[in-house]
């Protein structure tokens, strides 16, 4: 559970789930929802299932892979910070426990790192996620992974990562990456600039995507006109073409259910060679008719009818 320590934890440095964010790289977050999340005004967002069974399953892959590897894990119960940047932190799944060294992993007093080489992180992914990932043992992992490893390797001293999968349920995998300096000064030099620069200074990093620009000029000033530069002209000529690729799709995604749904006919699924491909069920569903409330009980609409205010964003 994330509570308010926890938190506080994580707005006192940059971690390795957000070096890909600011990077770029990240399917799920931005450089600005980073940014939100250390001044303390990201959004709570509700647990959702993949998280939840993310979190369920992570003792499951990490003793799968003390099973296939026959390495000892061990849990870390502490935030990690880097000995010479107290802003660098890392929350790991687990250590891999080093042979060499009988006992448990621990932070060495002297040189501030952890006392084994080896690092564990584990996962899971949708299977329809495949082809983000490369074949087994090798560190072809989706890039926000690679940059978080790499964060890892260089807040604890270790030198090896290994980043363990369950895709779809059934399909564990392994992949190792390796330590690489001149990529670790990269993604450091790039954190500690927004770490100082945006965090630190509260200048909130250019918005990304349309959420992003949406939360950070949430109203416009009436009348007021901005000139298109070279750059935005050419976003609005690829909108555009986006767009016209974008309805033909959606015609071919129709004409495609079209065929099934005609040749499953008043059947509720369709196989084939004993595999369903797709089901066609009925389902009821219940909704507050607003019309005839407004109408009928216009007090009764008025007191529960709440006004909001948003900019909407239509390209001419």
């Amino acid at each position: 559970m994330i509570n308010e320590e926890i938190r506080e934890i994580r707005r006192s440095g940059i971690g390795g789930s957000d070096i890909g964010a600011i990077l770029g790289l990240s399917r799920f977050r931005s450089p600005y929802d980073v940014y939100l999340s250390k001044i303390g005004e990201e959004e709570e967002l509700p647990e959702n299932e993949a998280i939840h069974w993310g979190n369920v399953l992570e003792d499951v892959v990490a003793r799968e892979y003390q099973e296939r590897t026959g390495r000892k894990v061990q849990r870390i119960n502490s935030v990690i910070r880097h000995p010479d940047c107290q802003w660098a932190i890392a929350n790991l799944d687990r250590a891999v426990v080093n042979p060499e060294i009988k006992g448990r992993v621990f932070i060495d007093k002297e040189s501030g790192y952890l006392t084994t080489d080896r690092i564990l992180e584990c996962k899971t992914a949708n299977g329809f996620a495949t082809k983000m990932w490369g074949e087994p043992g090798s560190d072809f992992v989706p890039d926000a992974y690679f940059c978080q490893v790499q964060w890892y390797m260089f807040v604890t001293g270790a030198k090896v990562a290994d980043l363990a999968v369950l895709i779809g349920g059934q399909d564990y995998r392994i992949y190792t990456i390796q330590r690489d300096e001149p990529f670790i000064i990269h993604i450091h030099n790039k954190a500690l600039h927004f770490w100082l620069e945006n965090v630190q200074k509260r200048v909130p990093p250019a918005p990304l995507t349309a959420q992003d620009a949406a939360r950070r000029y949430p109203t416009p000033e009436a009348g007021k006109m901005a000139v298109a530069s070279e750059a935005a002209y050419k976003a609005w000529q690829e909108l555009e073409n986006v767009k016209a690729e974008k309805k033909a799709l959606d015609e071919l995604e129709s004409r495609l259910k079209g065929q099934i749904m005609a040749e499953m006919g008043d059947a509720e699924t369709i196989t084939f060679d004993g595999t369903p491909l797709a089901t066609w069920k009925s389902r009821t569903s219940s909704r507050l008719d607003t019309k005839l409330l407004k109408a009928e009980h216009p007090d009764i609409y008025s007191l529960y009818t709440k006004t909001s205010e948003s900019r909407t964003f239509l390209i001419k």
